[in-house]
Order: structure tokens, then sequence, then C-alpha cells
């Protein structure tokens, strides 16, 4: 009798776990980059930028991300889209901490443009877009990455930019 009473509170917690796991939900942040060459602004506009991606369920909103560069970052310069889901602050001169607003849910997208922050002539510039702490997929096995980098050469011609993707 001693030992039933005893492992019934055991198998109790045992079944209550699961179900607080399923509550949370499964969600996979996916972290893009896209580096695509223009020349001198005529063929083709030349763009460098990060898509972050609700791959799998509802990205919480909260959820942060650092971008990090070899060079100075200037807040300003840096553009997402739709602008509303990301706050963009300064951490350091060369990151900055991006949060999103709001919930992202699964299939949407929010996009950080990093055109506008390229200028300087000849320069090799290097970002790197990472998620902060873990996403919760279904299958880690097949999870989307949670970071990605972009390196590029930037040159300005005759007043215009074009960049060479490295």
């Amino acid at each position: 009798m001693k030992s039933a009473a005893w492992a019934a509170p055991v198998i109790a917690a045992a079944v209550a776990a699961p179900r607080a796991a399923a509550s949370q939900g499964f969600w996979d942040v996916g972290v893009t980059g896209t580096c695509t060459t223009g020349l001198l602004g005529i063929l083709g506009q030349p763009q460098l930028k990060f898509t972050i991606t609700a791959v799998q369920g509802t990205v919480p909103a909260g959820t942060s991300f650092t971008l990090t560069s070899n060079s100075l970052l200037t807040i300003s310069a840096l553009g997402a889209s739709p602008g509303s889901l990301l706050a963009i602050s300064l951490l350091s001169g060369s990151s900055a901490l991006l949060t999103l607003n709001a919930p992202l849910v699964q299939g949407s997208n929010v996009t950080l443009d990093l055109m506008g922050q390229l200028i300087t002539i000849g320069l090799i510039y290097t970002y790197t877009l990472q998620l902060n702490g873990n996403d919760h997929p279904a299958n880690p096995a097949v999870e989307a990455p949670d970071s990605a980098a972009l390196s590029a050469l930037v040159q300005l011609n005759i007043g215009l930019r074009s960049l060479v993707c490295l």
C-alpha cells in the first residue's frame, strides 16, 4: 500500500510534463542572406539583405537576433520590411540587437536591407545575423539555419553604388 501511494504522484507528474511541453508549441525560425551584384547601378539592383522567416509555427514577439559587422553600423541607415515588425538598437559600434515587436506567423518573413548601410568606398564588408537563444523545431534534424553571413566588396562609381558579392 505504501509503495502504491508513493508511485501515484510520480505518474501524475510524468503525464503533466508532455502537456506542458505541447502548450509551448513548436517554432522554427530561418535566417538567410542574399547578396546580388549590381553593375554600376545600371544592370540590376545590388542587394545585400537578410531575411528572417517563420519556417514552422509562430515565432514569438521578443525573439531577438544580433547583427555584427567588421565595420561601424549606422542604425539609421538600416531598413526593415515590414518595418513595424523589427526594433533595431545599437549594442556597440559594430553590432546591433534586432527584436521582433510582434509574433511572426508561419510562412511570414521580415527583411533587413543593408544597402543603406554601405557608405564606404572600396572596402570588404562582412555581416552576420544570428538568432539569440534557441528556437523549438518539431524535428531538430531538419531545422532551418539560425544564422547567415554575407560578404561583399562595395564600390562607388560615378555616384552610383555597386557591390561585388564574395
